[in-house]
C-alpha cells in the first residue's frame, strides 16, 4: 500500500503547469539576480567607500525588486485563467516570494546600512554589525513565517482575497525597495524636491532608520492587522469622480518623481493596515462594552425571583 501511494504521489507531480510556473520561476530570477546586483556591489567597493561608485547596482536591485512584484501578480492571474490552479503552483509562488520577497531585500537593506556604517566620511550611524544582522534576520525570518500561515490559512481554489491578515510580504519588500530607491536618488540635483529632502536630512534618516524598519515590518507580516488587496481596492470597485481625478494626478507626478511616489504610497499603506487595525479594535470594544451594558440594563429589569 505505501508503495502504491507513493507511485500516484510521483504520478501527480508528473504534471505541472508549464505557463504559470514560468512566470513564478521569472520572480524567483528577478531576486536572485538583485542579490547578484548587491553582491557585485560589495566586489566593486568595499563598504565605507563613497556610495556614487555603486549606486547603479543598487538602483537595478530595487528595480529587479519591483519587476518580480508585477510577475507575482501576473501568475496567480494566468494561472486561473488558463484552469491551472494547483498545489504545485502554490508552494512554488511561496518558494519565490521567499527569495524575492524575504531574502533579497533583507540582504539590499543590511548591505546599504553597513556601507554607511564603516568609515568617518560615509558614516550615517555607527557601527553594529551585530544588531543590524539581526534585523535582517527578524525581517527574514517573519516572512518565512508569514508565507507559511499563508499556504495554510488560504485555500488553494480562492480566488479573491479581498483582504491580508498581516502586512503581505510583497508589500514589505515594497516599503525597503521604495525607500533604498530614494536614498539613491539623493544625488539628482534637477529634482528641486529631492534636493529639500537632502537639505532636510529625510535621505540619511533612511538608513538610520532602516534597521528599525526591517523590524517593524517584519513584526507587522506575522501580525493579524489586516490589510486590503490593493489591486482589487483600486481597480475592482467603483469610485468617485475625485477620486478618479486625484489618481490621475498622482500618476502623472510618479512619472516624474516616481522614487518619491512609490515611498509615500508604500508607507502609506503600511500605515493605513495599522490605522485601520487600531479603528476596528476600538470599535469591536466599544461593541462588546454595549452589549455588557445592555445584559446589565436587562439583569436589573428582571423580577427577582422566589426561592
Amino acid at each position: 500500500m505505501p508503495v502504491v501511494r507513493r507511485r500516484r504521489g510521483l504520478r501527480r507531480l508528473k504534471d505541472v503547469p508549464v505557463l504559470p510556473s514560468l512566470v513564478t520561476l521569472g520572480n524567483v530570477f528577478c531576486g536572485f539576480l538583485a542579490i547578484s546586483k548587491v553582491a557585485d556591489a560589495l566586489r566593486l567597493a568595499h563598504p565605507g567607500a563613497p556610495f556614487t561608485t555603486v549606486l547603479p547596482l543598487f538602483e537595478a536591485a530595487t528595480l529587479l525588486v519591483f519587476f518580480a512584484m508585477v510577475l507575482d501578480a501576473l501568475d496567480g492571474r494566468v494561472a486561473r485563467m488558463t484552469g491551472q490552479t494547483t498545489p504545485f503552483g502554490a508552494q512554488l509562488d511561496s518558494m519565490a516570494d521567499m527569495v524575492t520577497f524575504g531574502l533579497a531585500p533583507a540582504f539590499l537593506a543590511k548591505v546599504l546600512v553597513d556601507w554607511h556604517a564603516q568609515t568617518d566620511d560615509n558614516r550615517l550611524l555607527p557601527l553594529h554589525p551585530k544588531l543590524f544582522f539581526a534585523a535582517a534576520a527578524v525581517y527574514v525570518l517573519c516572512a518565512a513565517l508569514r508565507l507559511a500561515r499563508f499556504n495554510v490559512e488560504t485555500s488553494a481554489d480562492e480566488e479573491d482575497h479581498r483582504e491580508f491578515k498581516g502586512l503581505p510580504s510583497p508589500a514589505a519588500a515594497a516599503v525597503v525597495c521604495s525607500l533604498v530607491a530614494l536614498f539613491c536618488s539623493r544625488r539628482d540635483a534637477d529634482s528641486d524636491l529631492r534636493t529639500w529632502l537632502a537639505e532636510t536630512g529625510a535621505f540619511d534618516a533612511i538608513v538610520r532608520t532602516m534597521p528599525v524598519l526591517l523590524v517593524l515590518l517584519g513584526l507587522l507580516m506575522v501580525s493579524r492587522i489586516p490589510y486590503p488587496h490593493a489591486l482589487h481596492t483600486i481597480l475592482k470597485k467603483r469610485h468617485s469622480m475625485p477620486f478618479l481625478a486625484g489618481l490621475v494626478i498622482f500618476l502623472v507626478v510618479a512619472t516624474v518623481e516616481w522614487q518619491v511616489a512609490a515611498a509615500v504610497c508604500t508607507v502609506g499603506y503600511v500605515l493605513s493596515g495599522i490605522v485601520v487595525g487600531v479603528f476596528r479594535a476600538v470599535m469591536r470594544r466599544h461593541d462588546d462594552d454595549d452589549d455588557e451594558d445592555f445584559e446589565d440594563e436587562a439583569a436589573l429589569r428582571l423580577p427577582p425571583s422566589r426561592n
